[in-house]
């Protein structure tokens, strides 16, 4: 990859790390405020989701697949403030109207979503009519922010979701503070007032993420002024695109609803099947945790170099250099594929002390709720940051009808997986089931998506290599995996943390040192194991790494595999961006 993708991911990482560390402290608060269990919990959950899945529904789709390939051609053009303004206002009309639309349709929403009793049925309406205004500051941070990342400023685009979660913190700090935890109050205890200071701030930080953004823009000589009309700014080529984009997401959704209806049951299906208090049994709220948890890598890393590749990407497609296009996407994802297997490793080997030392304000009880679901989602995540990669290319080509494909059979035995799996299974282990049905839906048609991006690539997309460097990352990390597995309750004995099947005790300086020390045994077991298979990504950063070792000599040769320019690209950004900094 070039120094401006190595900057610019350095950019995104950065900011996405601000913003993950500002939306932990927001987790946590919200853990210790809300819990991660009872009806609070999970109607807070479902009215919270339910806008971004709406946004991602109706708008989504849209964005990624057709507003931002005409935003970098539209800054080619000679009248291209003019042909911006027409795409903002037009992407602002459709926010403002579908906004608008599912806040009249929130009970509806509701319904088709939640599937618990009318007490959660009703706080759940609450939390995401305060919630659905989100809609419309999503949509317009993204295509804001893509205009910004087209014009290679990445800075306020990265880091102004920092701000939405300090909102949003100040909320729960206030409520906490008021009133305490609300796992101790009735149902009659949410009033208006208390959804507001709930859900109203989240919703509050979600429009200053979104608002923020048009400074730089000024900043850059694009002032914005309303401008309606779609002649001249190219959606008419991007038509099918759309029209495959919002398939794939719509397909996505549906199967979302069955996840989302049956993780809101579970608690309520096992009280009545078996007499368990719903604070004892996994539903929407621990999923969600679980998947916020997921997330962190994901999103760190799998998102920051998906949207600092799709530009070059798009650029080297439409100047017909396959070539350059091929090395890039091959070098993101043999190294996307060695940093996920890691983390997938940590997943299965440690998720209750990661669940513990991000979340200090939830019991083990409720840590090991979240830990199975967490496990089983760990197991599929070099896949699913593969596709984020692999869709955005096909986006690259203007091809939406492969995603679609590719998508359709995946949340097809999804969704076969939650249904079929939820009629056999107790409700206890609904959560786990959903994590489970994700990742397989990930793997098992995932050799089908590289057959299909081939085609494009004129039957070469580095397959070999790229195949070589995941077999031996999933390798390492079986063996890191079971070695991690085998050393656990070793780890937990001598931290003085106890286990049990269902609960335990574990504090948040134990599960810190236990996270540490799993981490250092998991971390040597899988950079032997990429050793001892001779990995071409390993040998080529442990080559950059010894070239800077004080002392060498600083002609030594410079590495020159993709992995090593990448890592190369990265690090001389980083002394530029000290360097403008000072």
């Amino acid at each position: 990859m070039s120094s401006s993708v190595g900057r610019n991911s350095l950019i995104m990482a950065s900011g996405t790390a601000a913003s993950r560390v500002t939306g932990q402290i927001r987790t946590i608060l919200l853990a210790w405020a809300l819990g991660t269990t009872g009806y609070a919990a999970n109607a807070y959950q479902a009215g919270s989701m339910i806008p971004q899945v709406i946004y991602t529904l109706v708008s989504g789709g849209i964005f990624n697949a057709v507003l931002v390939p005409q935003i970098v051609r539209t800054l080619k053009s000679e009248d291209a403030e003019t042909r911006l303004n027409k795409l903002i206002t037009l992407a602002i009309t459709l926010l403002l109207t579908v906004t608008a639309l599912m806040a009249l349709c929130t009970p509806l929403l509701t319904k088709l979503y939640v599937n618990g009793s009318a007490d959660t049925m009703a706080l759940s309406t609450a939390f995401t009519l305060w919630c659905m205004p989100q809609i419309f500051f999503y949509g317009l941070y993204t295509v804001v922010g893509q205009i910004l990342a087209a014009k290679n400023h990445f800075t306020m685009y990265a880091w102004s979701s920092v701000g939405a979660n300090i909102i949003s913190c100040i909320g729960f700090g206030a409520f906490i503070a008021l009133f305490g935890r609300a796992t101790e109050h009735p149902l009659e205890f949410w009033t208006a007032g208390k959804i507001a200071l709930t859900a109203g701030t989240w919703t509050l930080g979600v429009a200053f993420q979104a608002l923020v953004l048009f400074i730089p823009l000024t900043r850059i000589g694009l002032r914005y002024r309303p401008k309606f009309g779609v002649h001249g700014i190219g959606l008419r080529s991007m038509g099918p695109v759309a029209a495959w984009s919002v398939g794939i997401v719509l397909v996505d959704q549906i199967v979302n609803v069955i996840s989302t209806r049956v993780a809101t049951s579970a608690p309520n299906q096992a009280s009545k099947l078996y007499h368990l208090s719903q604070l004892d049994v996994a539903g929407n709220a621990s999923y969600q945790n679980a998947y916020t948890i997921y997330m962190l890598p994901y999103s760190l890393i799998a998102v920051s170099i998906a949207t600092a590749l799709f530009p070059k990407i798009s650029n080297a497609i439409a100047e017909h250099n396959l070539a350059e296009a091929r090395e890039d996407l091959s070098s993101a994802l043999r190294n996307l594929n060695v940093i996920m297997c890691f983390f997938a490793t940590a997943f299965v080997v440690l998720p209750l002390p990661i669940i513990l030392a991000l979340l200090p304000s939830i019991s083990v009880r409720e840590g090991l709720l979240i830990s199975a679901p967490l496990a089983a989602l760990g197991i599929g995540l070099p896949f699913a940051s593969s596709y984020l990669v692999i869709q955005r290319t096909f986006y690259a080509f203007e091809d939406g009808k492969h995603p679609f494909i590719f998508m359709a059979i995946t949340m097809t035995i999804q969704g076969l997986t939650i249904v079929v799996g939820s009629a056999l299974l107790p409700p206890t282990q609904w959560i786990t089931l959903i994590g489970v049905a994700i990742t397989v839906s990930y793997i098992l048609p995932y050799p089908l998506l590289a057959h299909m991006l081939g085609a494009r690539f004129d039957g070469d997309i580095d397959g070999r290599r790229v195949a070589t460097a995941y077999a031996k990352s999933i390798s390492a990390a079986v063996v890191a995996s079971a070695i991690g597995l085998l050393c656990r309750n070793r780890v937990y004995a001598v931290v003085g943390a106890r286990i049990g099947a269902d609960d335990g005790t574990m504090n948040w300086g134990q599960a810190v040192l236990s996270a540490i020390l799993l981490t250092i045994v998991i971390t040597v077991v899988y950079l032997a194991a990429l050793w001892a298979l001779r990995s071409e990504e390993l040998m080529s950063v442990a080559g950059m790494v010894a070239a800077r070792i004080p002392g060498r000599k600083e002609s030594a040769e410079k590495p020159t595999s993709p992995t090593a320019r990448i890592v190369d690209s990265v690090e001389s950004d980083e002394d530029t961006i000290r360097h403008e900094n000072h």
